[in-house]
């Protein structure tokens, strides 16, 4: 068989590229609570206070406690992952973990551009509250325009920031408690005083009458339009590789942050509208979402608290800062993860071999923020950060309940309760509220939609082909002949005492089809293997291949050899597949696994659940070499058709008799399903079956019974629920382990959606 070399050819990676790609752990438990308390108390609650009570009147108090219900439901989400997974990235680290496909690319792409630009609308809320403090204080710039001025002030700010980031997570954690203390105190003194007022104001309470004056659709508007202000507890779980003790830090940090803005915003709010006196007497809620709504805390502060311009212009400053901090932080670790993992450009996995902070990222980050700022119609484009968010926090909830299943041998410093109801009624909640935002800002929905269209297009042509050439599975060699082959059978092969009947099957199945068989081999090698010793597989590759186009030509069915090399053999399987497109696929399986858990094993249980494509699994128990007595197990499965055309072709290359045995329970009268299909309803694909129908104890009984007098048993998957199926079902499971021949079992390809949410809940450890 002639063989050719591919180009393809793995890289190795020196020891000290592999160390540069890790961050110190600097952060405490109070830098990292901190950090996350800065995010959340930015320019938010300054600017959107207002807008949101001329949307929903006094029910904003309501629309703070409901926000922060649904951000605790996300936060748990965050502390579970966190704790058990603590990289940097976060939420896009997770999502890469748990979801297929560019789901977790996109999960990155979407938490990179929100924190980015929410970083942008903080430098320049930064620089308008500076411009107004100098203008307060009579020290405007000359000759420079407030717009002007507001941005340059937010360059400088971010170019500050990304310098205090550079310095270091320890420096950056520092700042960030200063910062973040003294605005605390700000809010605190601007509530006091807001309190104080409220003694000589007995007609307060009519403030909050009537209690919604816009209904539901305005309660529901002003949570879509606050709910970037409780993103930030997202900014602790992206310090996960930095932060001291994670399992215990994390969670503690994330509830600690919640626990202490969600009080400390209703607080704000019912000071805002109980102390504020409308100078033309109407309601509290429209004199604060009128003209200058973004100014309402300052006008209230003007109102009752000495000092109260310049003092919350400082806190203004004070706000803009430390969510700039953070928001920079967090940007630029989200795309050091993405970088790493050869998402991005290499310039973003970049690490200060003495600082060992991320500074390719922070200078990446930074270039973006600061470009945003001076050129972008911010306004517009930051209105977008809520619905991202939410759909980032919709995907972490969908990662924590799909990595439970996955990884359920991780040590998990907290785990959610009410699992998995609670992370789903999360999920819906956030899809929901994104999805009403609609109404409030189109604009905000096309950005969003423009930027997941932009980030699916580089997906395909850059990131996903990157992390392939990268980390995914190389072709050692395949046929100098082999092209693209319509409807192929790809059989994979790994132990030569397995070759025969393998081929055998796939060959006769290819015969049927009129195709070709690709011979599969993936050898499982360490990423560093440089390509002299990848070479070295090749000698071992040879009789496998030898003996399969022997098989194949002795059945007049072309066979080609493909050999990979991939750090797991269910990923060179999986892309095998991808890269290939067979129609159908053929494993073998010894009939047990030695991991816990698991159905067929850690190397098949991952093919089985996503592999898009028809799926044959054999146990070959090798007690009689020839096929004369098939046996097929006949349900109204899809599945069980596939296994009657299966068995089919297989009684027609090897002359074979085939008995087809529907098995009920005891007592139990004929299937009306299985009779319909196959006995009075015979169809092209399912022709007329000569069909047994026996009782028995049970159906795995009645079967495995009958198998002593067969040579092959074929059956198809059962019809059970999806996420309880999992793989094949458990009674064909049973029966396979069980049988006294050779099994044989058939899955139907499945869609989109049933290969998804096979793929999310099947144990990858």
């Amino acid at each position: 068989m002639a063989l050719a070399v591919w180009n393809s050819e793995c890289e190795a990676r020196s020891a000290m590229e592999q160390r540069e790609f890790k961050l110190s752990r600097g952060m405490g438990l109070t830098e990292a609570t901190f950090i996350g308390v800065g995010a959340m108390i930015g320019a938010g609650i300054f600017v959107l206070a207002g807008i949101a009570a001329g949307a929903a009147g006094p029910a904003l108090m309501l629309a703070f406690v409901l926000n922060g219900l649904i951000a605790l439901t996300a936060a748990m989400s965050y502390a579970e992952l966190g704790s058990a997974f603590p990289q940097a990235g976060g939420g896009y680290a997770w999502a890469k973990l748990a979801l297929p496909g560019p789901f977790g690319f996109l999960a990155g792409w979407l938490s990179w551009f929100s924190h980015s630009v929410a970083c942008s609308l903080y430098g320049l809320g930064f620089g308008a509250y500076f411009a107004e403090l100098l203008r307060v204080l009579g020290m405007h710039i000359p000759g420079v325009s407030d717009a002007l001025q507001a941005k340059l002030l937010a360059v400088l700010a971010i170019a500050v920031f990304a310098y205090v980031n550079f310095r270091g997570s320890a420096e950056t954690g520092k700042t960030g408690n200063l910062i973040t203390a003294a605005k605390l105190v700000i809010l605190l003194i601007f509530a006091g005083s807001g309190i104080w007022v409220l003694r000589g104001m007995p007609a307060w309470p009519t403030h909050f009458t009537p209690f919604f004056p816009k209904g539901a659709p305005g309660l529901l508007t002003a949570m879509g339009i606050t709910f970037v202000a409780f993103e930030g507890y997202e900014i602790i779980a992206q310090c996960g590789e930095e932060v001291r003790e994670p399992k215990r830090n994390i969670p503690k940090a994330i509830f600690l942050a919640v626990g202490i803005v969600v009080p400390l915003y209703v607080l704000i709010s019912f000071v805002l509208l109980a102390a504020v006196t409308p100078p033309d007497g109407g309601p509290v809620w429209a004199y604060l979402g009128g003209k200058d709504a973004e100014l309402a805390v300052l006008k209230a502060a003007e109102q009752f608290t000495p000092g109260g311009m310049v003092l919350l212009l400082i806190g203004g400053l004070f706000a803009t800062t430390s969510a700039l901090n953070a928001t920079l932080y967090s940007s630029s670790r989200v795309s050091f993860a993405m970088g790493r993992d050869f998402n991005l450009p290499p310039l973003f996995a970049r690490v200060h071999r003495a600082r060992r902070t991320p500074h390719g990222a922070i200078l990446g980050s930074a270039v973006g923020i600061a470009a945003m700022a001076v050129a972008l119609p911010i306004k517009d484009v930051a209105s977008a950060t809520g619905i991202t968010f939410m759909l980032l926090f919709a995907m972490v909830n969908i990662s924590v309940v799909a990595l439970r299943y996955q990884r359920p041998s991780a040590t998990r410093g907290f785990r959610m309760p009410l699992h998995p109801w609670l992370p789903v009624a999360s999920t819906l909640s956030l899809i929901f509220l994104a999805g009403y935002l609609f109404r409030f800002s189109a604009t905000a929905w096309y950005v969003s939609a423009a930027w997941v269209g932009l980030g699916l297009i580089f997906f395909r042509e850059y990131a996903s082909r990157r992390e392939r050439a990268e980390t995914g599975s190389r072709p050692l060699l395949e046929e100098s002949s082999i092209a693209p082959i319509k409807n192929a059978v790809m059989v994979a092969l790994a132990n030569p005492a397995t070759v025969e009947p393998l081929m055998r099957i796939a060959s006769a199945v290819a015969q049927k089809r009129g195709t070709a068989v690709i011979a599969l081999h993936v050898v499982q090698v360490p990423p560093q293997l440089p390509r002299s010793e990848g070479r070295a597989f090749l000698e071992k590759a040879e009789p496998l291949f030898e003996a399969a186009v022997n098989i194949g030509q002795r059945m007049g069915v072309p066979v080609y050899g493909s050999l990979r090399m991939a750090s797991d053999v269910h990923r060179g399987v999986l892309e095998a597949v991808a890269d290939k497109r067979p129609a159908v696929l053929v494993l073998g399986w010894r009939g047990r696994t030695r991991a816990r858990e698991r159905l067929f094993g850690t190397t098949l249980d991952p093919i089985l659940a996503a592999a898009p494509t028809d799926v044959l699994l054999l146990r070959w128990k090798n007690k009689r070499a020839k096929l004369k007595r098939i046996l097929v197990g006949v349900t109204a499965s899809p599945h069980a058709r596939l296994a009657v055309k299966v068995a089919q072709a297989l009684a027609e290359a090897f002359k074979s008799e085939c008995n087809y045995l529907h098995v009920v329970k005891r007592g139990t009268p004929m299937d009306e399903a299985t009779a319909s299909a196959y006995l009075t309803e015979p169809k092209q694909d399912t022709p007329l079956l000569d069909l047994s129908v026996v009782q028995a104890a049970s159906t795995t009984a009645g079967i495995v019974a009958a198998s002593a007098e067969a040579d092959l048993l074929v059956m198809g998957a059962s019809r059970e629920r999806l996420v309880s199926q999992m793989l094949f079902g458990e009674k064909p499971h049973a029966i396979a382990r069980r049988a006294r021949c050779a099994v044989l079992l058939t899955k139907r390809r499945l869609g989109a959606s049933q290969s998804l949410v096979r793929r999310l809940f099947t144990r990858q450890e």
